[in-house]
């Protein structure tokens, strides 16, 4: 194993020294901890104070690595998609990535009953969908009764017992018991505000929101292009038109960016880094992320059944390596099964450290010998390929063999996402931070339907434990502060003991841009506010 990890740092190592000077960062161990999101300053002109005396470029084109998969807000929860919705859609209410606060979305204002049970919503007026119809409280009680029949969005609405209309311009909605998290769930993009009348009427009606931008031509595989809604009820975008051209190549968006040909450059690779920041015309944004790389396991899987074996492979994951080869090195080692920042963080949670002598006890306990197990696992982009390769010597060392799958990220998440779950491991990550529930819930939270309990939609795990899914039904809805966070410390050590994921890293999330571009709303969990992105014409 270490033949391999070496060679993979020495042309990792190689490379930073042809790009002349590598950027600096922190080195991957056990006790390092990335800043908190909210204090990054990376980028000092990322603001929403755009001046009215300035003449911007026309169009900004936005060089990324994952392609559009559906327009439809509750049909996904990928970063690619949520991005989109952002930008031709809003939800009630937003969150703003600085603070964490719930701030207003369409919604100017809401109130909430003394039991904490019911929710009033204001929305204005004069809010029209982007094909210049109304839109009115009657569609937001459609859009999450609609949400209801989605695995992506059913966990968001699962507390709601009653939606009711009380004009075209508010609308109650009621929980069954009081819920600490329940307006961060409708934040999120996927619970964005729908047409009823379109989406009943169209068969491609979803598209179709209140936002800033709607949608002037989407070639699947290429590119997808917005313009600006000439409906839009609030203050106009600075930019004209926003494009998102797929370059799945990391190498190929940099040129990209160098030549002029895109405007922003997503998730250049790491030992690329120095290219961006040694040209003038161009800046580097680095933000500590909240996405979680972690090693997806199928719990219903022949082998992967046993927590023996589960254990054995987080204790046979060497994550300091795979930070290393992957990462350049830019990264934090992560133990816990909740995000940096979040309420219920438990601090004294036991962690499996690499060791390979563990890892052989623990697959002692298991009925399997070594040799006798046999795993694929699949990922995407050269940044898992290369942690890949780290995991698969390392499973080699206590018997286990490893076949390595590389994917096209679409290619990838349908095999994810397809119903026969035909997957043994995957590197993946995991991009909300819609607070602690939401992050327990959709990663490991199950649902019942016709007495079988299914798995939530990114429930990478196929995890179905009913006592789990009693303890954080039970954790949600404690109202006593201490006692809450103690309830979400039992449920990391219970998750820290049947070890359904491994756990790997987080790292940072990298983006070149032209010198000057300005009014993105960066964030921590890698899908950004692009509503008011500008470039002055020089």
């Amino acid at each position: 194993m270490e033949k391999i990890k070496k060679a993979l740092a020495f042309s990792l190592s190689l490379l930073m020294l042809l790009g002349a000077f590598g950027c600096t960062g922190g080195t991957a161990d056990e006790t390092s901890t990335p800043p908190p999101v909210s204090d990054a300053t990376p980028n000092p002109e990322s603001t929403l104070d755009v001046p009215d005396d300035v003449t911007y470029q026309d169009t900004i084109t936005i060089g990324v690595a994952n392609d559009i998969t559906t327009l439809d807000p509750q049909g996904s929860n990928t970063d690619a998609n949520m991005m989109a919705f952002i930008l031709t859609h809003e939800t009630l209410v937003e969150v703003d990535p600085e603070t964490n606060e719930v701030i207003p979305g369409m919604a100017k204002s809401w109130k909430v009953s003394e039991d904490g049970c019911t929710f009033t919503f204001e929305i204005p007026d004069n809010v029209k969908f982007s094909d210049g119809t109304s839109c009115t409280a009657s569609d937001v009680k459609y859009t999450y009764e609609r949400a209801r029949e989605s695995s992506f969005t059913k966990t968001k609405v699962e507390l709601v017992t009653d939606i009711q209309v009380i004009d075209n311009t508010h609308v109650s909605i009621t929980i069954v018991k009081p819920s600490q998290e329940f307006l961060l769930l409708l934040a999120h993009q996927s619970m964005s505000i729908l047409s009823e009348k379109l989406v009943t009427e169209d068969e491609f009606g979803y598209q179709i929101g209140t936002g800033r931008y709607q949608v002037e031509e989407w070639i699947p595989g290429d590119q997808i292009s917005f313009v600006r809604s000439e409906y839009f009820y609030g203050e106009q975008a600075p930019t004209s038109r926003v494009v998102f051209r797929l370059i799945k190549e990391e190498s190929s968006r940099l040129i990209a960016l160098q030549t002029g040909e895109i405007d922003v450059c997503i998730d250049p690779l790491s030992t690329d880094l120095s290219y961006i920041e040694d040209d003038s015309a161009l800046e580097l944004i680095k933000i500590p992320n909240y996405v979680l790389l972690y090693l997806a396991i199928n719990n219903e899987r022949k082998g992967l059944d046993d927590v023996h074996v589960r254990k054995a492979i987080a204790y046979a994951t060497d994550k300091a390596s795979m930070i290393e080869v992957g990462y350049n090195g830019e990264g934090f080692v992560h133990d816990h099964w909740v995000n940096r920042g979040q309420f219920g963080w438990y601090d004294g949670l036991e962690a499996y450290g690499y060791d390979l002598e563990k890892a052989k006890a623990e697959l002692a306990l298991s009925p399997y010998k070594p040799g006798e197990l046999k795993f694929r696992v699949i990922y995407n982009g050269t940044a898992k390929e290369n942690m890949a390769l780290v995991l698969q010597e390392d499973l080699a060392q206590i018997g286990i063999e490893l076949e390595l799958i590389k994917l096209e990220t679409a290619a990838l998440k349908g095999v994810l996402n397809d119903a026969a779950l035909d997957y043994d491991l995957c590197l993946y990550q995991f991009t909300d931070n819609l607070g602690t529930d939401f992050t327990l819930r959709n990663q490991f939270g199950s649902y019942e339907e016709d007495g079988v309990l299914k798995k939530n939609g990114s429930n990478r795990a196929n995890m179905k434990d009913p006592v789990y899914n009693a303890m954080i039904d039970e954790a949600l809805v404690e109202q006593d502060p201490a006692k809450r966070e103690q309830m979400y410390n039992d449920i990391e050590a219970y998750l820290n003991n049947i070890m359904p994921i491994v756990p790997i890293a987080t790292s940072y999330i990298n983006i070149g841009v032209k010198k000057g571009l300005s009014g993105v709303k960066w964030n921590g969990t890698a899908k950004h506010d692009y509503r008011y992105i500008c470039l002055p014409v020089e």
